[in-house]
């Protein structure tokens, strides 16, 4: 008996150890209702901890998918991760969010979420621009099902930044042509972008470069035509003030060039056009 009792000790010592370590690996927040974990999550968000914000929403989306706030929590778990710069993640809460809950008040702003998402993704201009792409497609689609509202007026902004940046690919890849000589290729670019670009930044570098080439090419009417568009279409921009001010320096040469010689310092021709005494 008295041996029985010695040898349990170290029996109830392992028992002890194995139910210890049961308890530290046991999952997060075991024993937490939906409210408790609602209330945690919405804490950590405010406070901008986005990893428990995120650990939070995560556990409790799926212990319990029929909980009343289920699309807040998937609007803060979708927040958490585009805060954290997850931006698939984002993307992937965001879309469970419109399709499964269109109707939800909280609909335009996960639509909005999407368009920002996308659009944090779009990388520097001389890269693969699928994102940015997406992104121009999804924020035109916002603008255009939530017109007037501040939700499409900030999609429209988007969206146009990111057909800017579209815009400044295709001139990238013109201007490659360009630059080593294979001008029939660059034109073919820059013809593209012009109707498919315009009002964008890189609509009138394009027409100028269109200009260089005709210039080259001595083709004086396509020249004349691409001068007046951007003269007409984009007056204000540094490529149409350049042409105005080569043309107004070009003039000046040629009336200096044709100006009758001087004599002892005088003005020889406003001495022919005045008016005898």
């Amino acid at each position: 008996m008295l041996r029985t009792d010695a040898s349990a000790g170290p029996a109830l010592a392992v028992l002890a150890g194995l139910l210890g370590a049961a308890c530290s690996s046991a999952p997060p927040f075991a024993g937490w209702t939906a409210e408790q974990l609602f209330e945690h999550g919405q804490g950590a968000f405010e406070a901008e901890e986005w990893d428990e914000a995120r650990r939070t929403f995560e556990r409790l989306v799926l212990t319990f998918p029929g909980f009343d706030s289920t699309v807040a929590a998937r609007h803060y778990l979708a927040g958490a991760f585009y805060a954290d710069e997850e931006y698939l993640s984002a993307v992937s809460e965001f879309t469970r969010i419109v399709q499964v809950h269109p109707d939800d008040e909280r609909a335009p702003e996960a639509w909005m979420g999407l368009c920002r998402s996308y659009a944090a993704m779009s990388p520097h201009p001389q890269r693969d621009q699928q994102y940015t792409g997406q992104a121009r497609t999804t924020c035109q689609n916002v603008a255009s099902d939530f017109p007037g509202t501040p939700v499409g007026d900030s999609a429209a902004a988007i969206a146009f930044d990111m057909h800017d940046k579209l815009a400044a690919k295709a001139y990238g890849e013109g201007h490659f042509y360009f630059q080593r000589g294979i001008l029939e290729s660059a034109e073919l670019v820059f013809l593209d972008l012009v109707e498919s670009f315009a009002g964008t930044g890189a609509a009138p570098q394009a027409m100028a470069r269109l200009i260089d080439i005709y210039e080259e090419w001595g083709w004086a009417e396509q020249l004349d035509e691409f001068t007046a568009r951007l003269r007409d279409a984009y007056p204000n921009s540094p490529e149409a003030q350049a042409l105005d001010r080569a043309a107004t320096s070009d003039t000046a040469t040629s009336a200096r060039s044709r100006a009758p010689p001087t004599a002892d310092g005088k003005d020889v021709a406003r001495e022919w056009t005045a008016d005898p005494a």
